[in-house]
């Protein structure tokens, strides 16, 4: 197998070559491996090296930085890819090609022998390539096969949300449903959530109905059941079940040997065949199939939940040092997360932008108690000092191992669409999308909070001052989404108002009928009545759960 390799190369008419296969020291210095006569570039001002996961750049300190992709990177090493663009200093450079390290195992006693190729599969990707055929296996028998490995599936996703949805798409399909949900208990309350619904993909969803009368009676009982009929009284009474236009129900309950999840509904229109008790044996083994994912979903949810509360206290760290901007962190995530909702951001960067919008000041910890806490304007010396909470804030997330994700909204927040912006005045599109959203929703509740040298704007002026940026400030396109959005903005600006005067007044206080309802909700409800198990067509017993849901 070929050595490792790398080629740099300069950006321009005449390029300049370096080649090498374990380290580029890059500097104004004559003996380094890149040397350029510039004095945009330090002494020693980064370099690229191989390490055991491949080619890494990292800076050396130097004095106006080292950017990989447009993004500015520290002494933490970052992967290198070829294709990338490298900026040091003002010198443009490219990553021209790039081999990583040869193929060596090891057979003992310190010995190594390189080999021409490797393989490292999972069994289930192993095994794929040894399918029967479609005339040596039933087509339904290796689709249900399909589906049974969904469980493995969904454990070794990255997105198992989305891989979740599908699995629930083919099960529609295999099962001709008009329509499935997947309902996943909360682990606190223990209430059955709907998690995603599908409906097969030639039809759109008829209704975002599903049943979960049905669905609480199969999770509470230990049962998957089978409904073949809903005409019975008990079933016409649930409005989900009529809404729905359900003529027969599976409810097949996702478990593992310890413990309980949650349900897997399938259910069929007024005009088709009603499930048979088989399509129920088979839903009930898919079910199962799909606890192990469905675990790894759960756990998934526990560490964002846990992740987001250790962000939150990071954010109200710095929040106490800063006298005045109380519960701004909070505000801004709000009105970001509604501003990405309306310009259809998907979910998962939905998710980054929940974690980030809270971290984005995080850099005015390095600020000085005197200039965060002063009571008056900024001097400009001031207001210079002030900007550099982005560069120390992307600093610290860089130093935070897996939040690399959060570094382009903490440092670009403050970047405007003209270009004018800082720290490193991007312009337009060259701004990441979620951080234009972060701009938006701080500049908003920047114009409308309170300052002791002066009164936030009204709502209808904050609004002014972004319309009149637009263009300038902010990019356009999401001011016009703010805009939509306004009677939302303007209900939680007035909830958060009527909230904080209540705090004030010491008359923020839970009603004895609030009290009584939560013990209510508290308390847990009668599973399901030996009348209405009975109406059931088929049922499958299910051992008890041995830990609580």
């Amino acid at each position: 197998m070929d050595s490792p390799k790398i080629v740099l190369v300069t950006a321009g008419a005449s390029p300049v070559t370096w080649t090498s296969t374990s380290q580029l020291q890059i500097g104004r210095l004559p003996d380094l491996d890149v040397s350029i006569d510039d004095p945009s570039i330090s002494r020693r001002h980064a370099e690229i090296l191989l390490v055991d996961e491949g080619w890494v750049v990292r800076d050396f300190g130097s004095t106006n930085g080292t950017y990989l992709n447009r993004v500015r990177i520290g002494r933490t090493p970052q992967k290198v890819r070829q294709g990338d663009e490298l900026h040091v200093g003002s010198v443009a450079l490219r990553v021209e090609y790039l081999r990583n390290q040869a193929a060596v195992i090891r057979i003992g006693d310190g010995q190594t022998v390189q080999v021409q190729a490797l393989a490292k599969r999972s069994w289930d990707q192993a095994v794929e390539g040894f399918e029967l055929s479609d005339e040596q296996w039933p087509k339904q028998g290796q689709h249900f096969l399909r589906l049974m490995r969904s469980g493995y599936l969904l454990a070794h996703s990255a997105s198992p949300d989305e891989q979740l949805r599908q699995v629930l798409e083919q099960a529609v399909v295999f099962f001709g449903a008009q329509r499935g949900g997947i309902f996943l208990a909360d682990e606190g309350s223990g209430h059955l959530a709907i998690r995603c619904i599908a409906s097969p993909p030639d039809r759109p969803l008829a209704a975002r109905t599903i049943s979960r009368t049905t669905a609480t009676r199969a999770f509470n009982g230990q049962k998957s059941l089978l409904f073949k009929d809903c005409r019975e009284p008990d079933l016409m009474a649930a409005e989900s079940v009529t809404r729905g236009a359900m003529n027969s129900i599976i409810c097949a309950v996702l478990r593992s040997p310890e413990c309980t999840f949650g349900v897997l509904h399938l259910d069929r229109g007024l005009l088709q065949e009603p499930f048979t008790e088989a399509d129920l044996y088979l839903a009930d083994s898919l079910a199962a199939a799909l606890a192990l994912g469905v675990e790894r979903i759960q756990m998934v949810d526990r560490q964002q939940e846990l992740f987001l509360h250790t962000v939150t206290a990071l954010a109200q760290a710095v929040e106490m040092r800063d006298l005045y901007t109380g519960n701004h962190t909070h505000r801004v995530t709000t009105y970001a997360l509604i501003l990405a909702e309306e310009l259809g951001v998907k979910e998962s960067d939905r998710q980054v932008l929940r974690a980030a919008a809270a971290l984005h000041d995080i850099g005015k910890i390095a600020i000085d108690d005197d200039i965060l806490r002063k009571p008056g304007r900024l001097s400009d010396t001031e207001f210079t000092q002030m900007k550099m909470h982005v560069i120390r804030g992307s600093e610290i997330i860089q130093m935070v191992p897996g939040l690399a994700w959060a570094q382009p909204i903490v440092r670009g927040h403050h970047e405007r669409w003209d270009g004018t912006g800082y720290p490193d005045r991007l312009k337009g599109e060259e701004i990441p999308l979620l951080a234009r959203v972060v701009s938006v929703a701080d500049a908003f509740d920047a114009m409308t909070s309170d300052r002791p040298y002066r009164p936030g704007m009204s709502i209808a002026t904050a609004y002014a001052e972004l319309q009149s940026g637009a263009g300038k400030q902010f990019d356009p396109t999401l001011i016009a989404a703010f805009v939509r959005v306004r009677p939302r903005i303007e209900a939680l600006f007035e909830q958060e108002s009527a909230l904080r005067q209540q705090h004030d007044a010491g008359t923020d206080t839970v009603s004895s009928r609030e009290l009584k309802r939560q013990a209510m909700e508290e308390t847990p409800g009668p599973g399901p009545t030996p009348s209405r198990e009975a109406k059931t067509l088929a049922t499958i017993e299910l051992p008890p759960a041995a830990c609580p849901v």
